[in-house]
């Protein structure tokens, strides 16, 4: 195969799996460089919306999505100062769209089940410790430059795509573009907690509303493992969170019954766009393209769609022979449905959750959340914002 039908890919996150996995089934050959020495353990992103699960299917591992994770329909918003859970439930989608849930599975496991796929296909290699240094784009291919252990040596292709997320090397250093928005200014404080919240009535997936004690409430396991993700002030030390989590969970839990906090890790939300998302024959997806907090479980199913999209993209001028406009459409869309559609929604959700006082305005929004767990159509027209995230070529 020639070197333009090879495409090289930056970061062996899901993200670039799934780009991998998708050109490598239609037959092109794909590198992928993870400059780590291995995968990432890191649970991270946890819930996948509905849409992307007939793509999962149609690249042959959704089952063992299915198997290593758990599917679900209720979802539910709770609100702490009451008590009172309002549901919504995905059951409503069932005669609308061929697979009615969603599905949670940490993304380290994702990403495992995509490299056992991966190494069934000979023309896909996945190289680790193999860090990007340098590069140099011409007209018709795209040469990279290892670092590390492989110093020196040179990886050749047609396509270079950067799935190396927010610190991205190629949208830095080799598309040198910008990465403008905001970083929220709260810290916010993911753990994975033992606690038995399914006894307690809550939905797999439930979001607590209070401007102290909002949380993302997110069953992870069938063994009474759930992430629970809080927000507290950033000027904090960090040295100190392990003792302020019991603290915190004192009131945002619902009971006084015992709980095991498994691990946690504090981080910062973002919501931030390249300038653009292709130069030449250099592009890029998921957190590398644009970031936004997860709050409402937008990032990584909008990453996913990047490269269900990029795939779709690449295959056509590969395989097919159609133009290479083709990825300006792409880019353009892609780019457009998170300013427009991804980024705004992940911030409601997270102001929705997080910020909302007591008062007139957060007694509206309760009623009118209510009301659409009581109105069928309100409620599938609700759950199936995610449809609108997706690029069709």
């Amino acid at each position: 195969m020639s070197i333009n039908k090879r495409v090289i890919i930056v970061g062996g996150g899901p993200v670039g799996l799934l780009t991998a996995l998708g050109l490598g089934k239609a037959g092109a050959n794909v590198t992928v460089l993870e400059a780590e020495s291995q995968p990432s353990d890191s649970p991270r992103a946890l819930v996948y919306h509905f849409p992307v699960l007939p793509h999962l299917k149609r690249l042959g591992v959704l089952d063992d999505c299915i198997a290593a994770g758990l599917m679900r329909q209720n979802f539910a918003w709770r609100v702490h100062s009451t008590g009172e859970m309002i549901f919504w439930d995905l059951k409503c989608l069932e005669t609308e769209v061929e697979l009615p849930y969603a599905l949670h599975l940490g993304q380290d496991k994702l990403s495992k089940i995509l490299i056992n796929h991966l190494k069934a296909l000979p023309n896909v290699e996945i190289r680790y410790s193999s860090p990007v240094v340098d590069y140099k784009v011409s007209s018709h291919s795209v040469q990279v430059v290892l670092g590390g252990q492989f110093a020196g040596q040179v990886i050749e292709g047609g396509w270079l795509v950067g799935a190396d997320g927010a610190n991205s090397f190629v949208r830095q250093q080799v598309m040198k573009q910008n990465f403008f928005g905001i970083t929220w200014p709260q810290r916010y404080v993911a753990t994975n907690t033992k606690f038995d919240f399914d006894s307690l009535g809550f939905g797999k997936t439930t979001m607590q509303v209070d401007d102290v004690y909002g949380s993302v409430i997110c069953c992870i396991d069938s063994d009474s493992l759930w992430r629970v993700t809080f927000m507290e002030d950033p000027n904090l030390p960090m040295d100190g969170i392990s003792d302020r989590i019991g603290q915190m969970f004192n009131k945002l839990l619902p009971t006084d019954d015992p709980y095991e906090v498994v691990a946690y890790s504090p981080y910062r939300m973002h919501q931030r766009v390249a300038d653009t998302m292709r130069l030449g024959r250099v592009l890029l997806i998921g957190d590398a393209a644009h970031l936004t907090n997860p709050t409402g479980g937008l990032g990584l199913t909008g990453g996913m769609f990047d490269a269900f999209a990029l795939t779709a993209a690449l295959n056509q001028i590969i395989h097919e022979g159609r133009s290479e406009e083709v990825l300006d459409v792409f880019e353009a869309d892609r780019r457009r449905k998170f300013i427009e559609l991804v980024s705004p929604r992940a911030s409601d959700n997270l102001r929705n959750l997080y910020h909302q006082k007591q008062g007139v305005g957060k007694d509206e929004w309760v009623d009118n959340t209510r009301a659409i767990s009581k109105d069928v159509d309100r409620m599938r027209d609700a759950l199936r914002f995610p449809e609108h995230m997706e690029t069709f070529l």
